[in-house]
């Protein structure tokens, strides 16, 4: 639902703590707001934001509320979910380039409102705002950086540690809660070892209160305390 009364100072103040901003008195603000068309949008509660596989033609922030990440594997077979409060700019990475798709599906977990910037407004921005633009390019740095440094991690040898870099990998912030949804089998292929081992190490970690688990379902309580 667009929602344009949300287009006022309080939001306005809300933007300015989105990365992307940085840097920017309100007086850049407003001239912003005045070149650049914004949309806002409200969500209810498990309302669709955007889907895995839709093609990404905008820029989404998050400026208030808090969003379930649904990201699920190529074959289907196992999906990550994980909680994340605003602000946060929804996938920026795929705005541009070859593969212009979301890779993640988010939800709103509470009433959730979101500014949109079209791909064209976005390229103006970067034109017209060179704090805007390094902002932007600082983002996709930091994303690329995170992926490499995780790329060319040493192999762990304790399957614990080889779970935990699992889910860093597909993790969006290395820390908090985060429900994965997956079968044992699968999961002992994924870290290459067998379901007896991971059977007892998800009964170890239950013991110590990092995670709970049930039939293909397993609750990561921190994951910055695996």
């Amino acid at each position: 639902m667009i929602d344009k009364g949300m287009n006022s100072p309080l939001f306005s103040s809300k933007l300015l703590l989105v990365p992307l901003f940085q840097g920017f008195s309100r007086l850049d603000f407003i001239d912003i707001v005045g070149k650049v068309p914004f949309d806002f949008k409200s969500f209810k509660p498990n309302e669709s934001i955007v889907r895995q596989g839709e093609a990404c033609q905008s820029l989404y922030i998050l400026i208030d509320g808090e969003v379930q990440v649904i990201t699920e594997n190529a074959e289907q077979t196992y999906r990550l979910t994980e909680q994340l409060r605003a602000p946060w700019v929804i996938q920026i990475e795929n705005l541009f380039g070859l593969h212009n798709r979301y890779t993640r599906s988010v939800y709103a977990k509470t009433k959730t409102h979101v500014a949109i910037i079209s791909k064209q407004s976005v390229r103006e921005m970067l034109t017209m705002y060179p704090a805007f633009q390094m902002n932007f390019y600082n983002s996709l740095s930091t994303l690329t950086q995170r992926l490499a440094i995780l790329q060319w991690q040493k192999r762990c040898e304790r399957v614990e540690e080889r779970f935990k870099t699992f889910l860093l990998h597909r993790s969006l912030r290395p820390s908090g809660s985060k429900g994965l949804h997956i079968h044992m089998e699968i999961l002992a292929a994924e870290l290459g070892t067998t379901r007896l081992r991971v059977s007892n190490m998800l009964a170890e970690m239950a013991s110590q209160n990092l995670l709970t688990y049930s039939r293909g379902i397993i609750h990561i309580i921190a994951l910055e305390h695996l």
